[in-house]
C-alpha cells in the first residue's frame, strides 16, 4: 500500500500491527459517498444523541464523572467538540474527515437499549448536529461500510485514502509531515453483525473490522498523546477551560422541551464563540 498508517483499536487504544500473510487486515467494505449534505433524518440522529448526551450528564449517568485533559484525562468530549466544530463549519472550511456509519452500530445500540433512534454513525454525530441545523446547505463526505459489500483489505484502505486525500478540504495539500491514524472497530464474530457465515468456516478465524476515524497528527503528538486511543482533536477541544464555561451554560439551563435542548445548543456554540475562537489555533 502507497499509504503508510498506524492502525489502533478504537475500543481499547491498542496499537494493531498487521504482518502481511500471517495477521492480515480484514476490513468490512464500503461505499465513499462525496460531499453530502446532512439528511432530516441523520440530523434528528444527532439530535437524539445530543439530548442523550445531556441527560446522562444532568442525571450523572455512568461515565461522566469530571475528568481533566488538562491533567491527562478527558473531560465531555461530546459537548467541548462543538463550539470549535461550529467555528469551522461558519467560516465555510470543509471538514476533514468524513462521517463513518455502520448498519452495525445501529443494531448494538439497540441490543443495549440506549432507546436511540435509526443511530447507523459510528464517528460524526457533532458534525452531523452542527452542519444539518446551522450550515444545511454545506456537504462533507460519508463512508458507509457494510457487510453486504464484502469484506477486503489494504487495497480498500488505500481505496478509502485516495478518496479522503482528494476530498474538498485535502485535495492537493501536502500531507507529508503528518502521520495517518486510524482507528477501527473490531467486530469478529458479532452475532450482531449479520451475513458473516460465508466469510467463516470451522478452520478460519479472521477478525474483522469496520472503519471508525481517520486523522492526520504531527509526530510530536503521536509521542505524548493522553488518551487512550490517539484523538488529537478530541484532546485539543477536551480542555477543562472548556468544559467548565460549557457545564454552567447547561446547569443554567431548563430542559424540559425539544425547544429548550436547541436552545442549549444554541448557547453553548454561540455564548461564548470569541473566547472559543481565540484559542483555536492548532488546527492542522
Amino acid at each position: 500500500m502507497k499509504y503508510d498508517v498506524t492502525y489502533f483499536n478504537a475500543d481499547d487504544g491498542q496499537l494493531i500491527e498487521f504482518d502481511d500473510g500471517l495477521f492480515n487486515l480484514n476490513l468490512v467494505k464500503f461505499k465513499y459517498y462525496k460531499n453530502e449534505k446532512i439528511s432530516s433524518n441523520r440530523l434528528a440522529t444527532a439530535f437524539d444523541l445530543f439530548k442523550y448526551d445531556v441527560n446522562r450528564y444532568v442525571n450523572g449517568g455512568t461515565g461522566y464523572s469530571m475528568r481533566d485533559f488538562d491533567n491527562g484525562n478527558i473531560a465531555f468530549d461530546t459537548f467541548t467538540i462543538l463550539p470549535f466544530l461550529y467555528l469551522t463549519a461558519e467560516k465555510g472550511e470543509p471538514f476533514q474527515y468524513p462521517i463513518m456509519e455502520s448498519p452495525y452500530q445501529e443494531k448494538w445500540l439497540t441490543s443495549n437499549d440506549y432507546g436511540l433512534k435509526h443511530t447507523p454513525m459510528l464517528s460524526g454525530n457533532g458534525r452531523s448536529l452542527i452542519l444539518g441545523k446551522y450550515f444545511p446547505e454545506q456537504t462533507i463526505d460519508i463512508v458507509s461500510s457494510d457487510i453486504s459489500e464484502g469484506i477486503g483489505g489494504d487495497d480498500d484502505m488505500e481505496e478509502f485514502l485516495d478518496n479522503l486525500f482528494a476530498n474538498s478540504y485535502w485535495n492537493g495539500k501536502d500531507i507529508s509531515d503528518y502521520k495517518i491514524i486510524v482507528n477501527l472497530c473490531s467486530v469478529g464474530e458479532n452475532s450482531l453483525f449479520g451475513g458473516l457465515n460465508e466469510f467463516y468456516d470451522d478452520y478460519t478465524y479472521r477478525m474483522l473490522y469496520t472503519l471508525k476515524t481517520v486523522e492526520l497528527v504531527d509526530h510530536e503528538y503521536m509521542e505524548d498523546y493522553k488518551h487512550y486511543r490517539p484523538e488529537r482533536f478530541i484532546e485539543k477541544t477536551s480542555r477543562l477551560t472548556n468544559w467548565k464555561i460549557l457545564k454552567n451554560i447547561i446547569d443554567e439551563s431548563t430542559l424540559e422541551t425539544d425547544e429548550d435542548y436547541w436552545e442549549l445548543l444554541d448557547n453553548i456554540v454561540n455564548g461564548y464563540k470569541k473566547y472559543f475562537e481565540s484559542v483555536y489555533t492548532w488546527k492542522i
